[in-house]
């Protein structure tokens, strides 16, 4: 009897469980040749250099720009914002009184490597002056990285 609770709770566990496979480490040092152009919107932020950002480090940068986006654009309502950050690989941590062996380690956080020259975010409906407010308090965040602001028009 007990044994049939302990298949379905595993069960329920294993269902509700994300599958996410530990991946190798990654050094990416040439020039991105997918994402170096704008897709959505008329401005864009690109990074020059190759650098990794964590999930937490994603959803800081997102909220940070959002809340700094509603100030600088406070009389139009009608801008757009593309955020191009997916996280595409998974970081690994062992224990600190663990030898040498015993595996990889447990997933502690998801990260993304970007390669030189991809966009990561996008931007419409802004007018000059509020995109390069907007862009001198994103090099604030991000510091270490060299950042460009990129223009479909030129």
């Amino acid at each position: 009897m007990w044994f049939k609770s302990m298949i379905i709770l595993w069960i329920k566990i294993f269902i509700n469980t994300p599958m996410i496979k530990k991946s190798h480490k990654n050094h990416i040092k040439t020039l991105t040749k997918t994402r170096h152009i704008l897709r959505f919107g008329e401005y864009g932020f690109k990074i020059m250099s190759s650098v990794t950002f964590t999930k937490e480090q994603i959803e800081s940068l997102n909220r940070n720009l959002l809340k700094k986006l509603k100030i600088v654009s406070i009389n139009s309502k009608n801008y757009k914002f593309w955020t191009l950050l997916k996280t595409n690989k998974t970081l690994t941590k062992l224990s600190l009184e663990s030898r040498m062996g015993k595996g990889k380690g447990s997933i502690y956080t998801e990260a993304v490597f970007l390669q030189a020259g991809s966009i990561i975010y996008e931007f419409m409906n802004l007018k000059n002056h509020q995109i390069l407010e907007l862009f001198a308090f994103f090099k604030k965040q991000i510091p270490r990285t060299e950042i460009r602001l990129i223009n479909q028009n030129k």
